[in-house]
């Protein structure tokens, strides 16, 4: 056991009190700068350490912690934590009398209450109580306590401050809301304005304040966070910054494909039994690493990142927002869309890439795929740029004279049918995801006559379509996924749980599936 500041339950079991709350906005007021959450994490954990301490001196002024290990004299004072720290005073010392623990000595104290009782002193051997050094052990620095506790203590100030009504927050800072500046209409009116000439954005908020007539005698910090306060709260400003620091932008002058999710990436979930999946189809879901994958991405990042671009996204001009990709572009939590600089890894040429958070989808690739002729199933390079949101992008180009060998799919009549020949090729691609689309139109076309047909039935049309492929009749999941996102968004757990759950369906290994059913 330790002492208050060092026990684990005293930090495990956090909660952040009304007086807490109080301090905070007293510092800030006074500081007139907003904080972020670790900042003011860190300066309510020295408030408690700093109450702790003035506690444990209070308590050691009163007298010693009891431990039977300790010598004690008469006059004496001592407190007994496990009695709730009632204090007596040594009245007697004596020799005890014990073959298993002589020598030591015995004290005699008279309580507080008057009663009498004795204890042990001076006992070498191991004891409980011995263990609460309670003043010989240091506290806790706020270093060590963040380290081990911090996580959990900003979670529970990050909903504390969000339920009260005294703090706003932007941009992962925080401020008391009766100190904001009143940003007039006039001023928001003049920020479109400024934005407008500026093709939509996007600003920095220290551009916009040097257009707007605010009071000098407010510090900057405070001016900046109430301007960009009032941005947030009004319709016609969105904030897109991808490097920590704000930048705003015109909404009505978004590209439509950031404000609305492009139709062929609009997903309906399906309802499904994900206890159907067993490991290897768990294992098969982190591998394709679809944009509304539910398990978490735990692996490493090591770049530069391959990803496989299938239809809906080839079509969107879009890249997934996997749990994967989720931690390598920018996603800044209080923002829905964020606007960050593409860079083609071969010519260093750089155009505007944006995340959509809500949607699971970066936007911004249409011109740059037709530019360097990418088809369903190529793969595409992703790495960090020198400055924070930049992000480079490649491909591995090759060509050959005859094209390669692919799966291709011909809409004719209402219906579809694949068959392998030369298609060209001219990047790296996954040979289980790729497939040759010479008229997108029409598969767009067919796919909208197929929206109504049950998902299992549209698995099994595809499956079947795949299977007449190869003598074995054999279909990779894989491929089957690729093929099926041709017509819909449908993600590899409701999939492979179709496979799963309809006895017609035989795994045989390897991620490989086989139809048994009739007429196939």
């Amino acid at each position: 056991m330790s002492t208050a500041a060092q026990n684990e339950s005293y930090w495990a079991q956090f909660s952040i009190l009304p007086t807490d709350l109080e301090q905070l906005s007293q510092r800030l007021l006074e500081k007139e700068t907003p904080a972020t959450l670790d900042e003011l994490a860190r300066a309510l954990v020295a408030s408690r350490l700093a109450q702790l301490q003035a506690l444990r001196e209070a308590s050691d002024a009163r007298g010693r912690k009891y431990r039977p290990a300790d010598r004690y004299a008469v006059g004496d004072t001592i407190l007994f934590p496990l009695w709730g720290d009632r204090k007596g005073e040594v009245i007697a010392v004596r020799e005890g009398h014990n073959p298993e623990y002589e020598p030591f000595k015995v004290i005699r104290v008279r309580m507080e209450d008057g009663t009498e009782q004795e204890f042990a002193a001076e006992l070498p051997v191991e004891h409980p109580l011995n263990e609460m050094s309670f003043l010989d052990e240091e506290m806790l620095s706020v270093d060590e306590v963040m380290e081990r506790y911090g996580e959990a203590i900003v979670g529970q100030l990050r909903k504390a401050l969000t339920q009260s009504e005294e703090f706003v927050t932007v941009g992962g800072r925080w401020f008391v809301r009766d100190l904001l500046l009143d940003i007039s209409p006039v001023a928001m009116n003049i920020v479109e304005a400024m934005l407008d000439m500026a093709s939509g954005g996007p600003l920095r908020t220290e551009a916009l304040l040097d257009e707007l007539d605010l009071p000098d005698e407010v510090p900057p910090a405070l001016r900046n966070f109430s301007l960009e306060y009032a941005l947030m709260r009004d319709r016609r400003f969105d904030e897109v910054g991808p490097a920590g620091y704000a930048l705003w932008y015109l909404r009505r002058m978004e590209p439509k494909a950031v404000l609305e999710v492009p139709p062929h990436l609009r997903y309906v979930p399906v309802p499904y039994d994900r206890d159907r999946l067993d490991e290897q189809m768990l294992a098969l879901e982190q591998i394709i690493d679809d944009a509304w994958a539910e398990a978490p991405f735990a692996g490493e990042m090591e770049e530069p990142i391959r990803v496989t671009l299938f239809y809906p996204h080839w079509r969107s001009g879009t890249l997934p927002l996997t749990p994967k990709l989720a931690r390598f572009f920018p996603t800044a939590q209080e923002t829905d869309h964020i606007r960050f600089t593409f860079i083609d890894g071969r010519s260093g040429e750089q155009f505007a890439g944006w995340v959509v958070r809500s949607g699971r989808y970066v936007y911004g690739l249409q011109a740059w795929y037709e530019a360097r002729k990418v088809n369903v199933g190529s793969y595409i390079y992703l790495s960090h740029g020198e400055e924070a949101g930049e992000v480079v992008i490649d491909v591995h180009p090759f060509r050959s004279k005859r094209g390669e060998w692919l799966r291709v799919i011909s809409v004719e009549d209402n219906d579809f049918s694949f068959e392998t020949t030369r298609y060209p090729a001219y990047c790296e691609f996954d040979e289980l995801a790729a497939i040759g689309t010479p008229d997108p139109e029409a598969i767009d076309a067919l796919a909208e006559q197929l929206r109504r047909l049950p998902s299992d039935r549209l698995v099994e049309r595809v499956f079947r379509e795949l299977a007449a492929l190869t003598l074995q009749r054999v279909v990779h999941a894989t491929t089957l996924y690729s093929a099926v996102n041709l017509f819909r968004r449908l993600p590899p757990a409701p999939l492979l749980a179709i496979l799963a759950s309809d006895e017609h369906y035989e795994a045989l290994g390897d991620h490989y599936w086989v139809y048994r059913g009739e007429n196939v």
